[in-house]
């Protein structure tokens, strides 16, 4: 089975009061409620991109920004129309 991978750069917004997604002009603007720390928001950031996107956490993997809120998210998908379908989760289209 073929894997198709894409990565993201996300600056996290933390202590928000809500959970969302904005695109931005190069990269992803996602808020979380939990603040940086003991690896809470980085947490939070998975948990959620797991629920919106509908896959498992191992297809979610931080790369870098561990702790910064500028991150490069790596996303595995096992299906070829895995953009377009990371697009229309993440935006809810």
């Amino acid at each position: 089975m073929d894997k198709y991978t894409f990565k993201l750069r996300i600056d996290v917004k933390v202590n928000s009061k809500r959970q969302e997604v904005i695109n931005g002009e190069n990269f992803l603007i996602v808020h979380v409620r939990a603040k940086p720390i003991k690896n809470k928001a980085n947490n939070e950031l998975i948990n959620f991109l797991k629920n919106k996107l509908k896959i498992a956490s191992n297809q979610i993997e931080i790369l870098s920004g561990f702790k910064s809120k500028n991150k490069i998210v790596q996303i595995t998908f096992h299906e070829e129309e895995g953009k377009q379908l990371l697009i229309n989760r993440l935006f809810n289209q």
